[in-house]
Formats: structure tokens, C-alpha cells, sequence
């Protein structure tokens, strides 16, 4: 930035300081609809995906890799065509309502077709049934996703408000988190046991708990649509010309800043999900030498203690990033989480697996820096974005930040069996043959280090801070007035 412009005085006066706050009702009930996507999207490529469709249907772990791969890039493919339809949509009931609430109920009909795939099919026709329901699975929650993450962009001008906003939606997001950590434990425990084995199956159990999952993604879903209002609709938007696809993509490739956080994200994310399910396996087949329902405790302890500490750590973030910007706060979360994830090398130990919980705390900021800074700096780009287009874009930006994000997820879960199958490893064998455990160990240490290191750089380059928002927002109110 050059000159910094002194902001409007009403942007800062008491009145306009209270109007920029989000009611309370709203900013909680607009941070549960955050649950949808960690309920239907997060417990399926995270928690369940290889468990249920290798582990207890054996179907190929490099076959799933591709499957969900594909998916993802569809969903990444059809993120932006909704973000723009969403920008464009002119209803007397705004923009995103419409969206919200189809997309939340199509999401919750389709999600149990998953865990419900006729038992005679082989395993090529099983990954057909995989690609069929995903794609129209993935579709129906684009439809909810994208109008949602533009909602969370126009909700307030505040620079410090959006980074409240942010923390109730971690908040919210680590809750049904917590709920996903123990997930595994529930469907492989005691209520649902395979009478040939006498122990719990998560085929078994899956096949009841879609349909409280399926709930659950409609309510979550659904609150957002029926208690939030949307800030920019009436006074701007309705009466501005619709915008072309290609000129939303075009103009979206031109907002720096935008580049700096899919940068970021891309990197974190990569880094994570593409060991995640060599973190599990080393769980089950390192420490506890094939046993997975026990492996799922301590997996069901970790998680918990990621979420707590995510949730404790909240208002010290929160604080931290109105006291000392949210750049160097990401820095610092980042640098924590890197620090963190190497040192739980040495906290990898057969004889106490519970040491594992320890290398958590420090995971937690993680998380943190996606689900809380990363959206609060994302609503700043859309500020910067509106004073080089004139036009608020909120959803054509996500969709844009979506597009890399969801590339994130593919590339990363494509990666995830191939990791797997790299490091040696076979599901037919309960003790893994020497070396494939140090394989999978050294992957899963090494390969999220790296990653993560590279994300530090792009923080630190990072160009948006307080004092440029502060310029950028009094020369918008300036142009268009104060919405």
C-alpha cells in the first residue's frame, strides 16, 4: 500500500462500531451451518473413507485414493459455476437463502447412498457406485457450500468482527470435530457387533449412523438460511448487471492477496490430509499391531484432545490477532504446528501409546489457522477485490479460494494411498513386514514438515495488514457509501 488514507470518521465512532457487530443469534446460528461441512464432507474423507470401504470392504487403498481424487476435482470443477450463480442470483429471497436451503436437503438425501451399496456388486462396479453417488453428492453440497462461504464474507466490514465471527464458526467446527474423533471408536465398539467375529464392524455400524449423520447435515444445513440475513443484497447488489463466468474467473486470478492465502491453505492442507490415513495406519498396525478398535480409542482420545485444545486456545488467538495482526499470529500457529508435528516422531511408542496425545496440543493450531484467521483474512480480500472491481464478488472469490482448496483435497487424498502403497504396506497382513513401519513413519513425518515449512514463507510475504484495510475500506465508503 502506499499512502494511508485516515479511515471516514463514522467507520470508527461508537454507533457505526455497533452496527457492524453481528447479532449474536445470527453469528451462532450462521456458525453451527460451519458443522455441515465437517459432518458431511469431513467424517467421509477423513474419518470413514479407507476404514470403511478398505478395511471393512477391502476394497483396493489406491483404487479409493483415485475415487475420492475424482470427486474432489468435480467438486472443485462445479465450486465456481455455483459461486457465480449465487453472485448473479436475483430472488426476493436474496442471493444465498435459495441455495442454502436446497442444498442443505439434497446433501442429507444423498449422503446415505454411500454407506448403503448393494452386497453383490465386485469391487470394479463398487467403484463405479462410488464415483455415480459421489458426484451427485458432491454437486448437491456445492450447492449449499459455496452460498454459505460467501454469506461468511459479507456479514460485516469490521476487520477485527470478522475475526469473531471466525471463532465462533472454530468453535462450532471443533465441536462436530470432537464429535468425529470418537466416530471411528463408536462404529467399531460393542453396539455393533459382527456375529461372525464376536467384534465390532464399521460396516455394520455405519450403516445405521448415516441416517443420524444425514440429520445432522440437514439441520446444521438449514439454520443458516432461516437466521442470518444477508448484509449487501438490498442495498447493492440487486441492482448491479450479472457478471460472466469467465470474466468471475478472470478478475478473481487478479486479486493477489487471494493467491497468498490459496497458497497457504494449499500447503496446510496437503500437507495434513495426505497423511492422514498413514497417521491411522500407523497408529493400528505400529502401536497396536492390527488391532483397530483399539487403535480407534486412542485415535478417539487425540482428536479430543486436538478439539479441546482448540476450543481453550480460542480467545488467545482471537486476542492475539486483534493485538498483534492476523498475519503474524498465522505465522506463529503455522511455526507451532510445524515445531509440534516433528517432535511427535519421538512420542511414537508401542509400550505407551498415549503419548501420542501429546504432539495434539500443538496440532490444534492447525486447525486454528484454516478454520479462524484464514476466513477472517479471506473477507479482508473481498474489500480489496470490491475497490479494484466495484462489485462485491463474495462468491466468485470463494468459489476461486474453493477451486484450489478442493485441488488441495483431491491431490492430497490421491496422494494418501499412493503414500500408502509406497511405503509397502498390505492389509492382509496383520504385522507389517520390517521396514514397511519405518517407511510409513518417515512419510509421515517428513513429508507434512516440508509443506508446512513453505506455507511459513507465503505468511510471511503476505500483504494485507490492519493499516491496509484501513485505507482500502475508507476509500470504498468514499466511492459507494457505508453498507
Amino acid at each position: 500500500m502506499s499512502q494511508v488514507i485516515a479511515p471516514d470518521p463514522q467507520v470508527t465512532c461508537p454507533q457505526t462500531a455497533v452496527l457492524e457487530r453481528i447479532p449474536l443469534l445470527q453469528k451462532v446460528t450462521f456458525s453451527v451451518g460451519v458443522s455441515t461441512e465437517n459432518v458431511a464432507v469431513g467424517f467421509l474423507t477423513g474419518a470413514l473413507w479407507m476404514p470403511y470401504f478398505n478395511i471393512g470392504l477391502g476394497i483396493s487403498p489406491t483404487l479409493l485414493g483415485i475415487v475420492l481424487m475424482i470427486l474432489l476435482i468435480w467438486n472443485a470443477f462445479i465450486d465456481p459455476f455455483v459461486g457465480n450463480i449465487s453472485d448473479n442470483a436475483r430472488t426476493r429471497w436474496g442471493r444465498r437463502k435459495p441455495f442454502l436451503i436446497a442444498g442443505a436437503i439434497l446433501t442429507a438425501c444423498v449422503y446415505p447412498l454411500f454407506w448403503n451399496m448393494p452386497a453383490t456388486l465386485g469391487e470394479f462396479p463398487r467403484i463405479l457406485y462410488l464415483i455415480g453417488v459421489g458426484i451427485v453428492f458432491f454437486t448437491c453440497f456445492s450447492l449449499w457450500a459455496m452460498p454459505y462461504y460467501a454469506l461468511q464474507l459479507e456479514l460485516t466490514p469490521n476487520y477485527d468482527e470478522r475475526t469473531r465471527l471466525a471463532s465462533w464458526m472454530t468453535f462450532f467446527g471443533k465441536v462436530s470435530a470432537l464429535l468425529g474423533s470418537w466416530l471411528l471408536a463408536f462404529l467399531t465398539g460393542s453396539w455393533f457387533i459382527n456375529p461372525a467375529t464376536g467384534k465390532g464392524d464399521i460396516v455394520i455400524g455405519m450403516k445405521t449412523a448415516c441416517w443420524i449423520i444425514a440429520g445432522l447435515i440437514l439441520v446444521c444445513g438449514l439454520l443458516p438460511a432461516f437466521f442470518v440475513k444477508e448484509r449487501h443484497f438490498e442495498s447493492e447488489n440487486s441492482l448491479k448487471p450479472r457478471e460472466p463466468l469467465w470474466q468471475s474467473i478472470r478478475e478473481s486470478a487478479s486479486c493477489k492477496p487471494l493467491w497468498s492465502l490459496i497458497g497457504i491453505t494449499f500447503l496446510m492442507v496437503f500437507g495434513s490430509v495426505a497423511v492422514t490415513g498413514l497417521g491411522q495406519y500407523v497408529g493400528i498396525y505400529y502401536l497396536f499391531h492390527g488391532d483397530l478398535a483399539a487403535a480407534a480409542v486412542v485415535s478417539g482420545w487425540k482428536g479430543s484432545v486436538i478439539v479441546v485444545t482448540g476450543i481453550l486456545l480460542i480467545p488467545a488467538w482471537s486476542w492475539l490477532a486483534v493485538r498483534f495482526d492476523k498475519r503474524n499470529v498465522l505465522f506463529c500457529m503455522i511455526g507451532f504446528t510445524l515445531v509440534g508435528h516433528v517432535m511427535g516422531y519421538f512420542f511414537l511408542d508401542p509400550a505407551n501409546p498415549y503419548l501420542t496425545l501429546i504432539p495434539g496440543v500443538f496440532e490444534s493450531s492447525a486447525i486454528s489457522a484454516v478454520w479462524l484467521l484464514i476466513p477472517s483474512m479471506k473477507a479482508d480480500t473481498a474489500d480489496y477485490d470490491e475497490l479494484q472491481t466495484g462489485r462485491r464478488r463474495e462468491g466468485s472469490l470463494n468459489a476461486f479460494f474453493s477451486w484450489f482448496f478442493k485441488a488441495s483435497l483431491s491431490c492430497a487424498t490421491g496422494a494418501s494411498g499412493l503414500l500408502l502403497e509406497l511405503s509397502g504396506f498390505s492389509v492382509k497382513h496383520a504385522e507389517q513386514v520390517d521396514g514397511v513401519i519405518s517407511r510409513m513413519i518417515g512419510i509421515y513425518i517428513l513429508f507434512p514438515a516440508v509443506l508446512w515449512a513453505l506455507a511459513l514463507l507465503l505468511t510471511y510475504w503476505y500483504p494485507l495488514d490492519r493499516a491496509g484495510m484501513a485505507e482500502i475500506r475508507s476509500r470504498l465508503e468514499a466511492r459507494r457509501g457505508v453498507v
